[in-house]
This record gives structure tokens, C-alpha cells and sequence, in this order.
């Protein structure tokens, strides 16, 4: 890593025994201002409560949500297209309960039953004003806690890193996302259950398979399976697959609806201005239609209770075209993330906590890329074989509801062989700054 690299992870470190000095001061003035919300929320409470119609809409709905705003300071080339500050992610979320232990007779139906709404705001920085997921959430099936389920828009259950996204977008340790994890919203059913003692859980889906919302693309939809084994409290094991059919056509390209960070399945060289070089040499873009695709990946998080979280994942992502061999690819996605919280080292640096993470996504083959970002759509088109990012993150939870973040990344991104010459452009290293405020209620 080039010195000021080294110089900027230095920086950060640097930052923590200052913090620590200031913590009792603003943390105290942090614990006053939430005990000061305690109150004000219990006095509401129980004004609602005297009034009975308030008193059961509180009960039954539930509103939550989730703010990023973010600064950043970015090299050219890097993912991050921006050097100010902005709403980096905004969402809003209602949880309604529309009725508990239904049955028929005496015969068990649903243990509960409600509806997820979510709206969001704003994603990398950019205006969306639109719903992500919303579904009818039926618990507990039959009486059963081997089968609930949702009908509507959810999150596609593949791997771990979707956990992130949505409601879980608070729980990142990071202000980005990481470069090649699965995840994406997609219509269909959705199913779960786990055994009593939660020991063994799955999580199966069946969805349009396309990236556009409510939308089809003369595809016949894809099906998910992730199955989940917890054999110690400290362990966590997860296998995830997923298979969609054929899609797309000349007049409507496919548009797969498995992300990897923000890539995803499109016929090789659809929506890329540029040339796209294949072997070291230019070729045309491959047809609109897609043979299928299919993920394979595996997951496994281990956690210590006095403080560490590591989290290890590996995904292969195959993609087949309706054209010639040539087209079709293969895409690899690694992802290795620690999370060490402050109190392991001092009771004092509770609230604080370091991420660091390396992940990857790429062919990882020099003749034949593909499009890893579409934020590089018009520099690299589909010549990209890699791209990686190693991160370095310091958090500090000012409250329940507020956490400070600072990241430094390194990226490293890799073209095909040719491809450079070809495009008058090279990928080259890019690192970024960034500090961001996060608000959840």
C-alpha cells in the first residue's frame, strides 16, 4: 500500500485515544438527552393510552427508520463520484399488526399477521422516492415455527449481505457497502422457519427474477434456497442457491434481479457506450436474451460475546448467454469482515468500535471481464476482470439512536488484457475518505 495510504490508517488510529478522552463528557451529556427522551416518550405513551382508539393504533403500528449523511473526499477512478456531504441513505418503515392468533374453530391459522412497508428516500447519495420492500407477513403458519411467510416485495434471501440492506442498513458498520454482495428486492413469496430451539432455520423465496419493479421482461421468474445451521451460540453456517430461467429478449435485454453489490445479470456489452474486448480483442455485444444463471455461495459468522464479530463469505455467480460460449461468465465474490468492539481493550472505549473488511468481486480471468459496477458503465464497460476494496472503519455510538462513523477504502480494479489500449483508459488504484452521522429510531 503506498505511504499515504499508510499514513491515512494511521490517522484514524490515532483518533481513538482522543475520542476516548472526550467520551465522558459527551457521553454523559448523551445519556442525559436520551433520559430526557425516556420521559417525554412515557408521557406520551400514556396519554395515548388514555384515549382508546390512539391507544390500539399504537399498538398495532409500529414506525421506524434509518438516516445516513455522509462526507466524503474521493480520488478520481474510485467508486465514490462525490466530494461533498449529502443524505448518503434515508428510509422509512411501518410495520402494521392486523391480527393475532387467528384460527378456525379450534384449529391454529396464523400466529400473527401484518404488513412491512418501506420507503426509501435516498441510496449512495442519489434521490430515489420509492417503496423497497412490502409484504403481508403471515407468522407462525398452521401454528408452526417451521413455516412463516411473506407475499409482496422482499429482499432476495441469498447469503448474509442482504442482511444489510433495508431495515438492516443501520447495523453497517461501514458508511459503504460492500463490493460484491448478493442481495436485491424482488416480488414473489417468500418462506421461513426454524426448528424450536433455533438450531437449524431456512429461508426459501420464489420471485419475477427481474431488477425493475413490477416489471417482466419475458422472463419465467427465479427460486432461492438458504439453509442455516447454528451448531454453538458463537457459530453461525449458512449455504445459499439460487436459480433463474431464461430471460430477456433482443428488444428487452435481460436485467437478472441477483445483485452483487451494484452489479448485476445483463447479456454481455448491454448499456456500455464503449468497446468490449474479449481475448485481447474487440468484440460485438453478445444477444439480449440469457440461458439462465445460478449462485452458489456459503456463509459463516462467528461472534464472541465479550465483543468480536468475523464474518467470512464466498459466492459463485455463473451467467449464460443464449450466444456463443464466449459470452457466458463466471463471477467470484469474497468477502471477509472483522468487527472488534472497544470494550475488549478498556471499559472506557465501550461505545467505540473498528471494522476492517476485504472483499472482492470479479472473472478473475485477464481475457474475459465483465460490468462490477455500474458506476463504471461508461469508463470500463464489460473489461473489468476485478475489483477489490480493503476498508478500515471507526465507529462511535453516541446514543441509542446515533452513531459517529470514519472509513478509509483502498480500491484496486483490474481490466482485461488489451483493454487499456483499447479504451485510451487503465484502472487505476483509488482510495477514498469518508465520516458520516447515523440516526436510527
Amino acid at each position: 500500500m503506498r505511504a499515504e495510504a499508510a499514513a491515512a490508517l494511521l490517522g484514524l488510529a490515532l483518533l481513538a485515544p482522543a475520542a476516548a478522552q472526550a467520551q465522558g463528557a459527551i457521553g454523559a451529556g448523551a445519556e442525559r438527552l436520551e433520559e430526557r427522551v425516556d420521559a417525554v416518550g412515557r408521557a406520551l405513551d400514556r396519554r395515548v393510552a388514555e384515549t382508546p382508539v390512539l391507544g390500539e393504533l399504537a399498538e398495532r403500528v409500529r414506525i421506524s427508520g434509518s438516516w445516513l449523511g455522509a462526507w466524503f473526499d474521493a480520488r478520481p477512478g474510485s467508486q465514490v463520484q462525490q466530494d461533498d456531504f449529502s443524505t448518503w441513505d434515508a428510509r422509512l418503515f411501518a410495520d402494521v399488526e392486523l391480527g393475532r392468533d387467528l384460527a378456525l374453530g379450534t384449529r391454529p391459522l396464523l400466529q400473527a399477521l401484518g404488513v412491512r412497508f418501506e420507503w426509501e428516500f435516498a441510496r449512495l447519495g442519489q434521490r430515489v422516492d420509492d417503496y423497497g420492500e412490502f409484504y403481508l407477513d403471515l407468522q407462525g403458519v398452521g401454528g408452526s415455527s417451521w413455516l412463516n411467510a411473506q407475499v409482496g416485495r422482499f429482499q432476495i434471501p441469498v447469503g448474509e449481505s442482504y442482511l444489510r440492506f433495508s431495515m438492516g442498513y443501520r447495523d453497517n458498520p461501514f458508511l459503504s457497502n460492500t463490493v460484491g454482495g448478493a442481495w436485491w428486492a424482488d416480488e414473489g413469496v417468500r418462506i421461513h422457519g426454524s426448528d424450536p430451539t433455533g438450531r437449524f432455520a431456512y429461508v426459501a423465496s420464489v420471485s419475477s427474477g427481474e431488477t425493475a419493479l413490477d416489471s417482466s421482461a419475458d422472463g419465467d421468474g427465479q427460486a432461492t434456497l438458504k439453509l442455516i445451521a447454528r451448531p454453538t451460540p458463537w457459530l453461525q453456517l449458512s449455504a445459499s442457491g439460487l436459480w433463474s430461467a431464461p430471460s430477456g429478449s433482443d428488444e428487452y435485454p435481460a436485467d437478472g434481479a441477483l445483485w452483487l453489490g451494484e452489479t448485476w445479470a445483463r447479456a454481455f456489452g448491454a448499456g456500455a457506450p464503449g468497446p468490449n474486448v474479449l481475448e485481447g480483442a474487440v468484440a460485438p455485444d453478445a444477444p439480449g436474451r440469457l440461458d439462465g444463471t445460478w449462485y452458489l455461495g456459503a456463509d459463516a459468522v462467528l461472534t464472541h460475546p465479550r465483543g468480536a464479530r468475523l464474518w467470512l463469505s464466498y459466492g459463485l455467480y455463473r451467467i449464460d448467454s443464449s450466444g456463443p460460449s464466449l459470452y457466458d461468465r463466471t463471477l467470484h465474490t469474497w468477502i471477509a469482515e472483522l468487527v472488534l468492539e472497544g470494550r475488549l481493550a478498556s471499559p472506557v472505549l465501550r461505545p467505540f468500535y473498528l471494522a476492517l473488511r476485504a472483499n472482492g468481486l470479479g472473472t478473475y480471468d485477464g481475457g474475459r471481464g465483465y460490468l462490477l459496477d455500474v458506476r463504471y458503465t461508461g469508463r470500463f464497460g464489460y473489461n473489468m476482470q476485478s475489483l477489490e476494496a480493503y476498508s478500515l472503519g471507526v465507529g462511535w455510538r453516541l446514543c441509542r439512536w446515533a452513531t459517529l462513523k470514519l472509513e478509509y477504502t483502498y480500491q484496486d480494479a483490474d481490466l482485461v488484457g488489451g483493454a487499456g489500449g483499447v479504451l485510451g483508459a487503465r484502472a487505476a488504484d483509488a482510495s477514498y475518505w469518508g465520516a458520516g452521522l447515523g440516526l436510527a429510531f
